[in-house]
């Protein structure tokens, strides 16, 4: 049987379709339920605190965002959210075997294993495997989840995850051993393989030896938590002292650039870690302040089905060899926006039925997220400033691409960005037109 729901959030401000072939079940362990379009509730206190953590290393250009949608899935399943960790590094120079080793230790210590469940993607599985070359730190791993990378486990029991659609034009595996399960996707690209729903199935499948019972994410507890760190992009720098305010995008629907109070706001600490409650299945706008003052931008993340300790809200580094190949590219100015968009369960992909259109217009295509770039963040803005959107490919670099869409700003208004995923689920939600001199607003496209 397959089931349809949509989200709404007043005013049309955002409504999130999305079909589930899990039957609906009536909750009664949340009140809050009836409010707010759940299906069911797998509420965040009835875990399995008998299921092991899970510690996940990311790559290069990466975050912990990277497996959040896998992170909510497992969680949908009956896995404790809050042991779902990562570590975060500067992937471009980085070295970040000390904080696996002490995060390693901490996570044990929190929950009293003996034995975490370690996973790797693309340069962190270099990292893992320098984590399990020690005896000793093997020893604290029980199975380790090799996704896109040639690290086989050093005698831990391992999945290795690729595709036919890799970076390399074909699956990445470790030499076969006994210890080794390979398993190769069909379509997914090399950022999917950490954040899709069939690479999560394949997870769930290698740790538990069964299937998921979900395999769309299901509401949790109200309020949701969201535990997360405010870092600057690529280099993953703390934003230490930033502030963060939340405002609920429905209440903003007549003032498209004007601010009152937010709903709530928090400061992050010293590691850039901050932690919120927020209303469940309900779109906010974060502005994100630096500890000076300083504006550094706005994000749209995912209305929360339920809670996600691996939030990140990434802001332009300070690093100039980061900024110079990334934001510093973008041409801004009072006329025209500039958005960055990111897909959580993978790459931009227009060939695999993504479709991202901004007041109607078609945005993606094969010059600008061609199907094998993994194309994980995509620029936007009017980048030869002629008032027109010419599309194709302005710059790009590691996983990260530019294309020519002019959105005016001349006056405040709201955009409709409207997008669809590989499996035809749709999103569509507003948001402010603003300048680009101002700031780059980010959005974080859900696999809804």
């Amino acid at each position: 049987m397959t089931y349809c729901r949509t989200f709404v959030s007043g005013a049309l401000l955002l409504s999130l379709s999305a079909c589930s072939d899990d039957d609906p079940v009536a909750s009664t362990n949340d009140p809050n339920t009836p409010g707010d379009n759940c299906e069911r509730v797998v509420a965040d206190a009835d875990c399995d605190d008998s299921l092991r953590p899970i510690v996940f290393i990311h790559g290069t250009f990466g975050s912990a965002t990277e497996i959040s949608n896998p992170a909510m899935l497992f969680g949908s399943n009956g896995y404790c959210q809050d042991r779902f960790v990562a570590v975060e590094y500067n992937s471009l120079g980085g070295r970040p075997l000390e904080d696996l080793i002490v995060l390693v230790d901490e996570v044990l210590a929190r929950t009293g294993f003996d034995q975490v469940d370690l996973a790797g993607h693309s340069q962190g599985t270099g990292h893992a495997c320098s984590f399990l070359s020690d005896p000793a730190r093997a020893a604290k791993v029980a199975h380790y989840m090799n996704i896109s990378g040639g690290c086989a486990g050093n005698g831990v029991p391992t999945l290795s995850l690729s595709s036919q659609n890799d970076l390399r034009g074909g699956p990445v595996h470790p030499p076969a051993s006994a210890t080794l399960t390979q398993v190769t996707l069909q379509d997914e690209d090399h950022v999917a393989l950490a954040g899709s729903k069939l690479a999560f199935i394949e997870m769930y499948k290698f740790l538990t030896g069964k299937d998921p019972q979900y395999t769309t994410i299901q509401c949790g507890q109200n309020p949701v938590v969201l535990d997360g760190k405010s870092v600057t992009f690529g280099d993953n720098e703390p934003r230490a002292g930033s502030t963060l305010d939340f405002f609920e995008v429905a209440k903003l629907a007549s003032s498209p650039w004007e601010r009152g109070q937010p709903a709530l706001t928090t400061t992050a600490d010293a590691d850039g870690h901050f932690r919120v409650e927020l209303k469940r299945n309900v779109q906010y706008e974060v502005r994100i302040t630096g500890s000076d003052g300083t504006l550094l931008g706005y994000g749209y993340p995912t209305p929360l089905q339920r809670s996600n300790y691996l939030g990140r809200f990434l802001t332009e580094s300070t690093n100039p060899t980061v900024a110079d190949s990334t934001t510093k590219r973008v041409v801004r100015s009072p006329n025209h926006v500039g958005l960055v968009a990111r897909y959580v369960a993978g790459a931009l992909r227009p060939d695999w039925g993504n479709s991202l259109k901004i007041d109607g217009e078609e945005v993606l295509n094969a010059d600008n997220a061609p199907r094998n770039a993994s194309r994980v963040g995509l620029f936007i803005y009017d980048a030869n400033e002629n008032s027109q959107s010419d599309l194709g490919s302005v710059f790009t670099t590691s996983f990260i691409g530019a294309t020519d869409v002019f959105l005016d700003a001349s006056t405040p208004r709201w955009m409709e960005i409207s997008w669809t995923n590989e499996e035809n689920r749709s999103i569509v939600m507003k948001v402010p037109n603003w300048p680009s001199d101002r700031n780059l607003a980010s959005i974080n496209l859900p696999y809804p």
